[in-house]
């Protein structure tokens, strides 16, 4: 504890962010996120880790370590700038945090919980439906996401809630999980190896969740993208939300395309205007399929020009090269930055295993 304190600064430390005003503070032992989060304050954020750049803001005021190098992840110009991650940044002095698009909605800090794997489901070839028992209900946001850990995997994977929240939380918790072959995790998902097991859950974190607004909704969805989705337009509906809404799902032939009945319950229950629109990038010729082909991304333009506006609201979520693609062309259809939400399911590579 000693070496957390010297790193860290023995002292609690005051951050104040602009332009929200909102106060928290940093113990010693925690980084500027995992303080934020823990007061269940809505701080951007993605990965938690260092890899993602979602947490980033600018030092406005005041000292600060670094726990990890920034600039893994910043270009030289966002140093030159003070730009810090927040997750990466130790308080050695209160602070001042110019933090965009911070919202002032009061997020479920995350806890640990143990749960034990009650269901596993075939949904696709490659993705399963898991349910997952806790030991006490979990509550959190729609579209929100928790960390999982098998004993004897090393790391925690990351994945998102595909059922709605309830008052008082979940006591069952389900995801939707992507077979990555070679993944040491979806390997036991797939083979039973986990069924009646035992997993650590941590939660609720993230930053995806649906904004308060009357303005119609843009959902984009790619794979295994879908469970946050699911998870926010059934709470949407379940509470009236009456508002314009458009779902672009991608996908590679039909054999990859699920969650039917519920997109169908979805268009039978949402209060307004509800379209579910599936693209096939590698569907085979002739087999009958009269539905959109093509990358989901090409496929916008056309369907969302209805929906677009600077006041429209973009969902995205799903592999980074769609989300990557799919942004300008949200920005074409005059869609304003604060309105682009999304959650990036990544890799091995950048830290956390989203579907490993």
């Amino acid at each position: 504890m000693g070496f957390l304190k010297n790193l860290f600064g023995g002292s609690p430390r005051t951050i104040t962010t602009e332009p929200a005003g909102l106060k928290f503070v940093v113990q010693p032992g925690q980084s500027v996120l995992e303080a934020a989060l823990g007061q269940g304050i809505a701080f951007p954020h993605s990965c938690t880790v260092g890899t993602c750049g979602s947490c980033k803001c600018k030092l406005v005021s005041g000292k600060i370590r670094e726990i990890a190098n920034f600039a893994y992840v910043l270009s030289a110009e966002e140093l030159q700038g003070g730009i810090i991650l927040a997750c990466q940044a130790a308080p050695r002095s209160d602070l001042i945090l110019e933090v965009a698009g911070l919202s002032d909605r009061h997020l479920t800090p995350p806890g640990d919980f143990t749960g034990t794997v009650i269901e596993t489901v075939d949904l696709t070839h490659d993705i399963k439906r898991v349910a997952i028992a806790l030991d006490r209900p979990l509550a959190f946001d729609a579209g929100q996401y928790a960390h999982l850990s098998a004993e004897g995997v090393w790391g925690a994977r990351a994945y998102s809630f595909a059922n709605p929240p309830r008052s008082g939380g979940c006591e069952t918790l389900t995801f939707f999980i992507r077979h990555v072959p070679g993944g040491l995790f979806t390997d036991l998902v797939f083979s039973g190896g986990l069924t009646g097991k035992t997993l650590k859950v941590h939660g609720p974190l993230g930053n995806f969740w649906l904004r308060e607004s009357r303005a119609p909704l843009i959902a984009i969805a790619g794979g295994s993208g879908l469970a946050p989705l699911v998870s926010m337009l059934q709470d949407a509906a379940a509470g009236n939300v009456g508002r314009p809404c458009l779902v672009l799902f991608g996908a590679r032939a039909q054999a990859d395309l699920y969650a039917h009945e519920e997109f169908a319950a979805l268009g039978q229950q949402w209060n307004g205007a509800f379209k579910f629109v599936p693209v096939l990038s590698d569907e085979p010729v002739n087999t009958g399929w009269a539905g959109e082909r093509g990358l989901v991304t090409a496929r916008i333009a056309a369907h969302a020009k209805d929906y677009a506006g600077s006041d429209a609201e973009a969902y995205l979520c799903g592999p980074p090269p769609m989300i990557d693609a799919a942004l300008p062309l949200l920005r074409e259809l005059g869609l304003r930055d604060d309105n682009l939400h999304f959650d990036k399911f990544l890799d091995g590579s950048h830290g956390l295993h989203r579907q490993e």
